[in-house]
């Protein structure tokens, strides 16, 4: 009995391999790996350190990074505001528009990120020349008209592939102390940053005569309101990153109980930076997914 029962076993399976060889016999292709979504990440020294110690390290997806420091979109991008013996600076970008495009032709990402926010929010001169008189600040209605113009064209130059295109919005950031503080942000010392507010810090002073302490707190929530204008038109895409990061509505540098900045109070640490990936790349995916 067992031998027949052997016998048959072996022809069973040497007709299950011949019906697998023979011509017209359909077979089962393994299932491919679905593709990841590519994501090319442009923008300031936060999308930077989003790309390097968070997106970059997620299996989900493919992270290019391209991002800068010191980068801003707004107008007046050569004539920020400065502090250090009236010296003028420009910002980390200020050919975004003819630099980025050819990045995005190269790479043909899925999804294109930019993360800009706290250069942003830095004061500079539009119609005056730079340095003469009192810079600009995000609440004069010059200013935010260029923060939503740049931000649309931004939108349409980024999108010419085909690529979905997102921004993120500011968290609120807290420097410990007004600048210049040697080393600085990046050893910039020039500019100038105000701490979170309501009111200044006992070293503070004005940058120059007459001009007023505008916490970042202030500027911050008028960024954010010009981009949540934007994405309610419909003009762009906008994550909320102030929400997730400062859920209560005010600066916190703790998230899910853990300390998520870095020193400077205005970075995220590599903790945040994990916990901003976890948060974003969901949201990432299935933006690509949209038709």
């Amino acid at each position: 009995m067992r031998t027949r029962l052997a016998v048959l076993f072996t022809a069973l399976a040497a007709t299950a391999c011949l019906a697998a060889s023979a011509p017209g016999v359909a077979v089962a292709a393994p299932a491919k790996a679905k593709p990841k979504v590519k994501v090319l990440v442009l923008g300031d020294s936060v999308g930077q350190g989003l790309a390097l110690k968070g997106l970059q390290k997620d299996k989900r997806i493919e992270t290019v990074n391209a991002a800068s420091v010191n980068c801003t979109l707004a107008d007046g991008a050569n004539s920020l505001e400065s502090y250090k013996d009236g010296t003028v600076i420009g910002s980390g970008c200020p050919d975004w528009r003819t630099a980025w495009p050819p990045i995005v032709q190269q790479t043909q990402p899925d999804v294109v990120l930019v993360v800009t926010g706290g250069w942003e929010i830095v004061d500079r001169w539009f119609d005056n020349p730079p340095g003469v008189g009192l810079p600009s600040t995000i609440q004069d209605p010059a200013f935010q008209q260029s923060i939503a113009n740049t931000h649309k064209e931004a939108a349409s130059l980024l999108s010419a592939t085909g690529a979905k295109v997102a921004f993120t919005n500011m968290q609120y950031i807290n420097p410990p102390e007004a600048l210049p503080a040697p080393p600085g942000v990046n050893g910039i010392q020039e500019i100038w940053w105000e701490p979170y507010g309501p009111t200044p810090p006992p070293n503070w002073a004005p940058p120059r005569p007459g001009q007023q302490f505008i916490a970042s707190k202030v500027k911050t929530d008028a960024l954010n309101k010009v981009l949540a204008d934007l994405g309610s038109q419909g003009a762009i895409k906008v994550y909320d990153l102030n929400r997730f990061a400062d859920p209560t509505g005010e600066f916190t540098n703790t998230l899910k109980g853990k300390p998520d900045r870095d020193a400077d109070q205005s970075h995220f640490n590599d903790y945040g930076y994990t916990q901003v990936t976890k948060w974003l790349v969901p949201q990432l995916q299935k933006l690509a997914q949209q038709k």
